[in-house]
């Protein structure tokens, strides 16, 4: 008695232990293993894949985000997650083979002894025992087993699986439509920018001027009254302060741009676009009836919703399989180094069957879990399609009316310029007139601004177009020919 309680304090103890010593507290990362990771990081980000050696273009802009932006880089890896994944997947559908091996020592013998049994009462013991093992033993085992029904499944999903990798794919296709659009966008609002930026820098520095120097000449008390000389103050800190304000929202257009195109901010870059004063409308030449189906053959979303309506029938098939009973096949070689044992290396083979009957009403209802997947998954497909429609649709419209707004903003920009020089040529000496000239060079800059941004949107709609579509520009030829 005193012997086993021993053993269970003994036992107590060493589990004690065990649980102390495997417990996990939280340990907060060290300052110098987040500044390690920080300069790690901006060394990474510093690397400049591809140097910018001269004014970047559009399709260059584009070509170095799709190669460098760090959103596509993620999404790059998450297919190639799946893919792994789908390999792994393969491997469920091979056999199980399994080997095994081990040495095993007891410190007595494993004596025992049989009674007879007669009259269905068994008979008294005797002082004869016998064994039919060793102290310690060696023993090693290879076994082949394979479920059939198990085979079935994993191959169900092995299909499954292939299709959420094609599913990330169109993902990955999705998020280059979708860079494609907001580098275009960024791009020209970028070259915007950059002439106009050249231009508010002076200007400022002539608004000063002539705000130092109307404080000057209100100081000599030249001027009429000093109402006037505040009126004229006041009115050039408006321009000043629209100055500021014009130059706040045209200063990150670059860095937007170099963020796209993988580029860390600060590198200084030019962009190979310029302010025209006449730009080339680009010009779309498709029917509707073509555009809708070629959206619907191409977007990723749509093509993502078939995957998934053909994984949800797939689903069906491993419904019915779970119903079927399980038929494991299996051989192993065996061995063991008694020096009892007549044959000490041996193998075995059989066949079994088990089948779970409740799985059969189970199995019916998640059959008609399947079907509901698959039902919802169809009409998920079409909801999807209306929307893809009606994008279409909408694309034209907007890039139809953004050439509108673009031949209006050309036109207010050709009388603001008008004007402007009028102005230039009529200024003299006089105060008044230099705050007018001011006035107007200002007006001249916002109507630039106003021309270049519905231009940028003109693009930024006909960009929109093959965003619709689901194809890229360059593509455009290859499928008119293909349909």
């Amino acid at each position: 008695m005193i012997k086993k309680v021993s053993k269970i304090v003994v036992l107590s103890v060493v589990t004690s232990f065990l649980i102390t010593g495997c417990s996990v507290s939280p340990q907060p990362m060290l300052n110098e293993d987040v500044k390690e990771q920080v300069k790690n990081d901006l060394s990474i980000l510093s690397e400049v894949v591809q140097p910018v050696t001269k004014p970047i273009s559009l399709d260059e802009a584009i070509q170095r985000g799709l190669n460098h932006n760090l959103q596509k880089k993620v999404k790059i890896l998450q297919s190639a997650l799946s893919q792994q994944q789908l390999d792994l997947v393969y491997y469920d559908m091979l056999p199980s083979l399994t080997a095994a091996a081990g040495y095993s020592e007891r410190n007595n013998y494993a004596a025992t002894q049989s009674a007879s049994f007669t009259n269905g009462e068994p008979q008294p013991l005797g002082n004869s025992y016998s064994i039919s093992q060793d102290k310690d033993r060696v023993t090693s085992d290879i076994t082949f087993s394979w479920n059939i029904l198990d085979f079935g499944l994993s191959y169900v999903r092995a299909q499954q699986q292939s299709d959420k990798f094609l599913i990330a794919k169109e993902e990955e296709k999705k998020v280059e439509h979708n860079l494609t659009q907001e580098i275009r966008k960024s791009y020209y609002q970028a070259v915007s920018s950059q002439d106009l930026l050249k231009r508010i820098q002076p200007m400022m520095l002539e608004v000063k001027q002539a705000l130092d120097d109307s404080k000057q000449i209100q100081n000599e008390r030249v001027s009429k009254t000093p109402m006037e000389a505040l009126s004229y103050q006041r009115e050039l800190l408006d321009i000043l302060r629209s100055l500021h304000s014009l130059e706040s929202s045209l200063i990150s257009a670059k860095i937007e741009l170099a963020e796209l195109m993988g580029l860390k901010p600060g590198i200084a870059f030019e962009l190979a676009d310029k302010v025209e004063k006449d730009y080339v409308i680009p010009e779309f030449k498709m029917n509707l009836d073509e555009m809708e189906k070629i959206a619907l053959e191409n977007r990723p979303e749509v093509t993502q919703s078939r995957y998934q309506e053909r994984i949800s029938e797939k689903e069906i098939t491993a419904a019915k399989l779970k119903m079927l009973p399980g038929i494991n096949l299996s051989t192993s070689l065996s061995y063991e180094n008694s020096d009892y044992m007549l044959n000490n290396d041996w193998y075995s083979y059989g066949a079994n069957v088990s089948w779970n009957l409740l799985n059969v009403f189970k199995g019916n209802e998640l059959n008609k879990l399947a079907k509901t997947q698959v039902e919802i998954a169809k009409e998920q497909k079409l909801a999807l399609s209306m929307a893809v429609l009606s994008q279409v649709h909408l694309s034209i419209v907007k890039f139809n009316q953004a050439k509108k707004e673009y031949l209006l903003s050309k036109d207010y920009l050709n009388v603001a310029d008008d004007i402007y020089k009028l102005t230039e040529i009529e200024t003299n000496l006089n105060v008044n007139n230099r705050l007018v000239l001011i006035k107007e060079k200002l007006n001249d800059i916002l109507a630039t601004l106003r021309y270049s941004s519905s231009y940028a949107n003109v693009q930024n709609s006909y960009g929109r177009i093959f965003a619709s579509l689901g194809i890229d520009e360059k593509n455009i030829e290859k499928t008119e020919v293909k349909k």
